[in-house]
């Protein structure tokens, strides 16, 4: 510190310059690269997870008949991703079914423990997921896949911002003596907008500069950086939150809004909430017969004919499979809730053009009507029981399971 007193301002302006881009910089990379990686390792287990899904659903018939052929071949797909080592299908007792792996080393199975989940393990993400046949578990499979992407794209980035960081204090050191001002400013800033983005954990902000220089071109690197995490993130809230086939909320939102909207209801005074639970009827039939290819798109004309359908105050989801529900609040009377069947039976009524031929849509609905005193558990089970009901009477109808004062 003393010996920074004796120096001259020019060279002191340097220093102050040179320490603050330095500083500026690497908290701005760290907390940057530190926040890709862990992005990317929720991308890259989510991915895994979607594809171990894909593969136990697939594999389930196989497994039940102990046809290890296609077993195997529906393990042997997994070879076009190359990050991944080893898969493993695993029988009902937890014994090997059948594996394959891909690489140099010849990599066993681990012991059949765990039957769920995607765990980070040094270089690799182990996932393992249960295969279900009928609601019965029959066995479970095991992916290994190498994050050797992932640290090569941490080792780019380190160098990236290590030459960006060199880049810009040679500049600062090449300019300050005469250009002070117009240097210091634009770092001070890209320092504060790395703090603000780490501590408000916002990538929406953005750093401004009029430089036409290497520094302009710096600052609109990082506001280029913080774009693409900002994209990252809207396409895993579109994974997380919304069915990738329909475009429909999925599960996990539905959850989410109809605990919110049971709790506004029992807040507002005569407030009511009403819940659809649609099922296609003989949807299994198109699958077998036209295959899952024509299935596909029947379940994509549906969410976009029940979004056509719905009148503002509700919101459709798909549950999964051909299950859809739709939510539908400022409940005034029973007949808001008819009406809205009526719509949705309105709207499936002319067939949808497939394979060569004219599909029927129909469907059967079961309808709740709570007050709010319900819990999401409990307002689903009685929307089943509604929905089991229409069925029995010959489907193609609307049961409605109860109304509450």
């Amino acid at each position: 510190m003393i010996q920074f007193k004796k120096l001259s301002i020019k060279y002191k302006l340097i220093v102050v310059v040179l320490l603050t881009a330095t500083i500026g910089l690497t908290l701005a990379s760290g907390a940057l690269l530190t926040y890709d990686r862990i992005k990317r390792k929720a991308t890259i287990s989510e991915e895994m997870q979607i594809l171990s899904q894909v593969v136990a659903l697939r594999s389930a018939v196989a497994l039940s008949f102990g046809d290890k052929k296609n077993a195997r071949g529906n393990l042997n797909t997994l070879k076009v991703r190359k990050n991944i080592r080893l898969a493993c299908m695993y029988d009902d007792t937890g014994s090997v079914f059948v594996k394959v792996s891909q690489g140099k080393h010849d990599l066993e199975c681990p012991s059949s423990g765990r039957r769920g989940g995607q765990f980070f393990v040094d270089d690799y993400l182990d996932v393992y997921q249960t295969i279900e046949r009928n609601g019965e578990i029959i066995g479970h499979v095991f992916f290994r896949a190498g994050l050797e992407e992932l640290n090569e794209r941490l080792i780019q980035q380190l160098v990236v911002s290590v030459v960006v960081l060199f880049g810009s204090l040679c500049l600062a050191f090449g300019l300050t003596s005469r250009l002070q001002r117009h240097i210091y400013r634009p770092i001070i800033q890209l320092g504060n907008v790395a703090k603000n983005i780490t501590k408000n954990n916002n990538y929406s902000i953005r750093a401004k500069t009029n430089n036409q220089d290497e520094l302009g071109d710096t600052v609109n690197a990082f506001n280029n950086m913080l774009k693409q995490i900002e994209s990252d993130k809207e396409k895993l809230t579109q994974l997380a939150y919304y069915d990738m086939l329909t475009r429909l909320p999925n599960r996990r939102m539905f959850t989410e809004r109809i605990d919110f909207a049971l709790e506004n209801a029992a807040r507002e005074k005569g407030g009511r909430v009403a819940l659809i639970f649609l099922d296609l009827d003989k949807f299994k039939q198109v699958n077998d017969e036209l295959g899952h290819d024509i299935g596909d798109l029947l379940l994509k004309e549906v969410g976009k004919r029940l979004n056509a359908a719905i009148p503002e105050t509700a919101t459709a989801f798909r549950l999964g499979g051909d299950e859809f529900t739709v939510i539908q609040i400022n409940i005034t009377s029973e007949q808001d809730v008819v009406d809205t069947a009526e719509s949705i039976f309105k709207e499936f009524a002319p067939p949808l053009l497939g394979a060569g031929r004219e599909l029927s849509i129909s469907a059967s609905l079961g309808i709740v009507i709570s007050t709010g005193n319900d819990t999401s558990t409990s307002i689903m089970k009685n929307a089943d029981i509604a929905l089991y009901l229409a069925k029995d009477a010959g489907r193609g109808n609307f049961k409605i399971f109860a109304w509450e004062s």
